[in-house]
């Protein structure tokens, strides 16, 4: 993204009606393109757009123009929005679609930014009419540079000195020329909003930016800051009881103040805004829903979150206990990601012994008969045939960088790696002769295009494989891949949660039920057992408390 470009731009002819010529046209023009082509009107629009910002001089900047844009965005944006919906709600949308959605999306953003960006360059004192018009312009440049950045969140970059410069640049504009806290009715909206409340949501949100939320908590946390912004306000004045600030001249994200007053800097506290948090809470846990929150009621809204923004956005800085981290140098890791590939990895040891075991008590048992005795000549091994049989799948590597007793923090490629996940299921063991040991992804940072770094937290260190049906019913038809032993695959996990130690289980979402009942087998025994509260969850695997019911002398 280019700096803000103060230049002048001349002031061509007015062309006959068009989708630019003024409000009531553009209205028409877009109506009739919605009842022809639907939901393919916004590319249409954006194709539009191009060539009007291409065509530069060609079109006129008056009073008008900016008008029919105005007017062109708050008909368009439910386009938009449905669009941002659908990429929300696909979780297993296929890399390609995914890219090519975002860039729609932040395409016809950018066309409107451009667009707009014409109009700040000419005099206000030569335009009374494009001055009326400015705040709800600026506002939109606002609002669409935070969603810009809330794509960067999503994939877990940060925005750069660039992006944090020009928005900086557009702020001090809008104070400059008296339109930060203009009220507007940004798209038509029945509440108003203004410059400044758009650059506080994007502020609030660059907050939450250390990677550890899910694209849909981070798009609530955008959605909640839209409806907190007005409980705070920007000021030019450090009082001392400030929370956050944020210096104009820098292309930087804000952070928390330090003492001294620099005149580009901008203070604003955070008291009141945790204070309408803390009311939500009290609501939530006592299983009522805040009537401000009700139109949110989707994935990504729930306490756990709500108590993430109260740490974040708090009024003073939040004291967390962790753990000590001790850098490490030279240690490789081999990781595995989907429940069947960690399944089957985790159950291979024992596989091979078994499958060993079976042979040697089987050629023993033919010298008894053929030689009368066991002799001494060495056998090939039973697992080295069978390795040699299948092709070893190639698993992706990764670099530790620190670890405590916790969790490790690990660095790896971009390339190749596009599986990581907030709170996706990971696998990882040191070598070829390890055990695989059981974690979940918290932490995502991408420090350049082509790095990835990620905080694992480690769930259980011996994983064992497990084989479950349930009690009372048919075991349903699956595929090949989640079947074992006659039943479906699911990993019996001894961890510690909340500081108590548990018995847990990690199986398909799909078979969760509270309370349900299954019948276990692990390692050759056999239990009863109940499923219990569910501790974490991902797409398509949770993990659960088991309760033992009794252990079982074989299977009914």
């Amino acid at each position: 993204m280019s700096r803000l470009d103060f230049l002048s731009f001349g002031a061509g002819k007015k062309n006959p009606a068009g989708p630019f010529s003024d409000g009531k046209n553009a209205a028409q023009w877009l109506q009739q393109l919605l009842d022809e082509h639907g939901a393919a009107a916004h590319q249409i629009l954006c194709d539009e757009l191009t060539r009007f910002n291409e065509a530069g001089q060609a079109h006129p900047h008056d009073a008008d123009t900016l008008e029919a844009l105005l007017v062109l965005n708050r008909l368009s944006q439910h386009l938009q929005s449905q669009l941002r919906t659908q990429y929300l709600m696909s979780a297993r949308m296929p890399k390609v679609m995914e890219s090519q959605l975002r860039n729609q999306m932040l395409h016809y953003s950018q066309l409107f930014c451009t667009a707009y960006q014409r109009f700040l360059v000419i005099e206000m004192k030569d335009d009374e009419g494009i001055r009326a018009l400015l705040p709800e312009a600026m506002a939109c440049m606002m609002h669409y540079q935070a969603e810009h950045a809330l794509w960067l969140y999503f994939r877990h970059f940060s925005p750069d000195k660039v992006f944090w410069t020009n928005v900086h640049q557009l702020y001090r504009l809008a104070e400059t020329r008296g339109m930060a806290i203009a009220p507007v009715l940004l798209f038509g909206q029945e509440i108003g909003t203004t410059v400044q409340d758009q650059y506080l949501v994007l502020l609030l949100v660059s907050l939450l930016g250390s990677g550890n939320l899910q694209p849909r908590q981070i798009n609530m946390a955008y959605m909640l800051a839209q409806r907190l912004s007005s409980y705070v306000s920007l000021v030019a004045e450090n009082t001392g009881e400030l929370s956050f600030c944020v210096n104009l001249a820098l292309g930087l994200p804000p952070g928390r103040p330090s003492a001294g007053n620099i005149p580009t800097m901008r203070y604003w506290g955070t008291s009141a805004l945790i204070e309408q948090i803390n009311t939500w809470l009290i609501m939530l846990d006592s299983s009522q829903m805040p009537e401000e929150l009700k139109s949110l009621r989707e994935p990504g809204l729930d306490a756990a979150l709500l108590r993430y923004l109260q740490r974040e956005w708090a009024s003073q800085p939040y004291r967390f206990e962790r753990a000590e981290r001790l850098p490490v140098t030279g240690k490789m890791l081999e990781l595995a990601y989907r429940l069947p590939l960690l399944h089957k990895l985790v159950r291979e040891p024992d596989e091979k012994k078994y499958a060993d075991k079976a042979a040697s008590s089987s050629d023993e048992m033919a010298e008894i008969r053929i030689y009368g005795f066991v002799t001494s000549r060495s056998r090939p091994s039973a697992s080295v045939s069978r390795e040699g049989a299948e092709s070893k799948e190639v698993l992706p590597q990764c670099l530790v960088d620190n670890q405590s007793a916790s969790g490790l923090g690990v660095s790896l490629a971009t390339i190749g790696n596009e599986w990581v996940s907030i709170g996706g299921l990971l696998g990882f063991r040191s070598g070829s002769e390890a055990l695989w040991s059981l974690g979940i992804m918290r932490r995502i940072n991408r420090p350049s295009a082509e790095k990835i770094y990620l905080g694992v937290e480690i769930l259980s260190e011996r994983p064992v494989a497990a084989s479950i049906r349930p009690e009372g019913s048919a075991m349903p038809e699956l595929p090949a891949e989640r079947m074992w032993l006659g039943g479906e695959i699911a990993l019996f996990v001894p961890c510690v949660r909340e500081g108590r130690k548990i018995n847990a289980m990690v199986l398909s979402i799909s078979s969760y039920s509270l309370g349900k009942q299954f019948y276990m087998t692990a390692r050759g025994k056999h239990f009863l057992v109940a499923l219990g509260k569910m501790q974490e969850r991902g797409s398509d695997w949770c993990l659960c408390e088991i309760e033992l019911i009794r252990q079982l002398e074989a299977l009914p």
